[in-house]
Order: C-alpha cells, then sequence, then structure tokens
C-alpha cells in the first residue's frame, strides 16, 4: 500500500514535470517566432526608411538636373531670338594701300 502510494506520487510527479516542460518549452517555441517576426519587421522598416532617402535624393537630383537644363536651354533661345532681331550691319571694309 506505502508503495503504490509512493507510486502514484512519482507517477504525478513525473506527469507534472513532463507538463511543466512541455509548457516552457511551448512558450520558448513561441517566444523564437515572435522575436524573429520582430527583428524581420524592424529591418525591413529600416531598409524602406533608406529606401525611401535613397529614391528622394535621387528624385530630388534628377528635379535640378532638368531644371538646369531647361533653363540652359531657354537661356540659349532667348539669346538665338535677340541675335535674330538684330539688325544686320554691313561691315564696311577699305584697303586703302600707299603708293
Amino acid at each position: 500500500m506505502f508503495n503504490s502510494t509512493i507510486s502514484k506520487i512519482a507517477k504525478s510527479s513525473l506527469v507534472a514535470a513532463v507538463l511543466m516542460g512541455a509548457s516552457a518549452t511551448a512558450n520558448a517555441d513561441t517566444l523564437i517566432p515572435t522575436d524573429l517576426t520582430s527583428n524581420l519587421e524592424q529591418n525591413i522598416a529600416a531598409q524602406m526608411q533608406d529606401m525611401m532617402q535613397v529614391a528622394q535624393r535621387e528624385l530630388s537630383i534628377s528635379l535640378q538636373a532638368q531644371l538646369s537644363s531647361s533653363m540652359f536651354d531657354a537661356e540659349e533661345s532667348d539669346e538665338a531670338e535677340q541675335l535674330a532681331q538684330e539688325p544686320t550691319e554691313l561691315a564696311i571694309t577699305s584697303a586703302m594701300v600707299k603708293e
């Protein structure tokens, strides 16, 4: 009788220990994917911010280049129009030769 009581207590303790171990393992298993997911989200967010900064910088440089190019083209066309509107003067050249 004493042996059966000790046997039941030992079995109950073993089952409780197995359940606690399984529970701890299950908690650890859920913590690992949660940490991985959190790290992945942070890395993706950081990469997206970097990509947005690079895209903004490239867009700004592209707009500046296009603006300067169009301003240069406008200046050239203005100069060409001014030259076309100026009356052409006949250049009088003389060749005086001493004899």
